[in-house]
């Protein structure tokens, strides 16, 4: 399957507002030591990032140089938790996507308060 027919496969699922994908996307970086490590995100917000973002796995590697030269006293974990973060900020940024993967973004969420 060629990746634009794979992009709208997985945007055909539609969800229930507050319903997310199960399954998680990993992506392969290199540590500080050269090492390959993974940095899992969200499913939805991996879609999402895949769709709206040139190289996805670029941006992954730089976010993590960047805490890593900006941070360097982090955590592992900490680390990690912050680029899952950054990754669904950026997301987020994309609401007419997120409503083309999800079939619900956060203007449906507001409207059914």
């Amino acid at each position: 399957m060629s990746s634009p027919d794979l992009k709208r496969t997985r945007m055909k699922a539609h969800y229930s507002l507050f319903e997310f994908p199960d399954g998680k996307t990993n992506y392969q970086i290199l540590n500080e030591e050269g090492e390959k490590t993974t940095i899992t995100i969200e499913k939805w917000a991996a879609d999402v990032l895949q769709i709206e973002l040139h190289n996805v796995h670029q941006r992954i590697q730089d976010a993590y140089d960047k805490i890593l030269k900006e941070k360097p006293n982090l955590t592992r974990r900490e680390k990690g938790n912050l680029i899952r973060q950054m990754a669904l900020n950026t997301a987020n940024n994309h609401q007419e996507t997120k409503k083309k993967v999800l079939g619900w973004n956060d203007s449906d969420v507001l409207d059914a308060l």
